[in-house]
């Protein structure tokens, strides 16, 4: 017999099958010490379904503990380079549970990136995830107000992309004061690691590899301030890594670029074109996929707005008044 007490609701070993116990009471049958009377539910379809017993005079009773948590404080913590190797091992096995799932569409699998995301996603939030996988060139404005989660749609996105082996290379662009708190939150909700780059690491950088180091080539995933590539010189660097335009290649350089707060990049509508505008036309064609964010997205003015959807899709977009 197993020294652990039946209480109702716990799984248990009854007559070699598997059940439920449903209640547990006192039983006066013995004089001499207490016998409870137990009700279990068969988990199996045999007959009976279900029994009544008393517990201390069955022989052969067990009752299944539940799981537990790791007593954590009993034992060291796993090493850092365990730690990552689990990581990309659960990564790259993400979508193998549904390999050859029957009553699927040839060449589709479900969702994975909610699922090993460490976040609760609303139904609204999937729905560019869903509208990003049918296109063969992901080209989305998400244009969500203040608060509900434009960037852990951004995240859904670029997780479920690189969980399908579609993205390897990814920059995203914002405002200086946002640079941490991105890599932050794809750290902690999606385990998507992202370097920052800017005039200070570069300089590390260079003492560390060599002067003729470029940063925009040494990171496969790049998170930058977009006032800070608008700088001539910066600028030069990342377009070096682009290679020459029109050179002959299947794909592009970059594969997927997420521009936050994107009106700050939107052009003029009298006037001189801003930096921002200058800068995001010279590097968006260098992308396969895109993804712009903003709150604001029009400023009144269509020639402004038709710009900004222009640097996101040249084919279905075009600047007018």
């Amino acid at each position: 017999m197993s020294n652990s007490l039946p209480r109702e609701g716990m799984l248990a070993t009854v007559r070699n099958r598997r059940a439920l116990i449903t209640s547990v009471a006192e039983s006066p049958a013995l004089r001499d010490a207490v016998s409870r009377l137990v009700r279990v539910e068969y988990m199996d379809a045999s007959s009976p379904p279900e029994d009544e017993l008393l517990w201390e005079l069955e022989p052969g009773t067990e009752v299944v503990e539940p799981r537990r948590l790791p007593r954590v404080e009993d034992e060291a913590p796993m090493e850092s380079r365990g730690f990552e190797a689990l990581t990309r091992s659960a990564r790259w096995m993400a979508l193998s549970p549904y390999v050859g799932l029957k009553g699927l569409p040839e060449g589709a699998a479900p969702l994975a990136s909610p699922l090993f995301g460490s976040l609760q996603v609303e139904e609204y939030q999937l729905v560019p995830l869903v509208r990003a996988l049918k296109m063969p060139r992901v080209s989305l404005a998400l244009f969500d107000d203040v608060g509900l989660g434009k960037g852990v749609e951004a995240g859904l996105v670029l997780s479920e992309l690189i969980l399908r082996r579609r993205l390897r290379r990814v920059l995203v662009i914002c405002p200086a004061w946002l640079r941490h708190q991105w890599r932050d939150e794809l750290k902690s909700k999606f385990s998507l690691t992202f370097d920052i780059i800017d005039r200070q690491e570069t300089h590390a950088l260079r003492r560390r590899l060599g002067m003729d180091v470029n940063p925009w080539r040494t990171f496969p995933r790049i998170i930058a301030s977009y006032h800070y590539l608008k700088q001539p010189d910066v600028l030069e660097d990342f377009l070096a890594v682009c290679g020459r335009q029109g050179s002959p290649s299947a794909t592009l350089p970059w594969d997927l670029l997420i521009v936050d707060e994107a009106h700050n990049c939107m052009p003029s509508a009298a006037g001189a074109e801003s930096a921002l505008y200058h800068m995001l036309k010279s590097i968006a064609k260098h992308f396969e996929h895109k993804l712009f964010l903003s709150a604001t997205p029009h400023n009144g003015y269509t020639q402004s707005y038709t710009g900004l959807l222009e640097q996101l899709d040249q084919v279905r977009f075009t600047r007018k008044d």
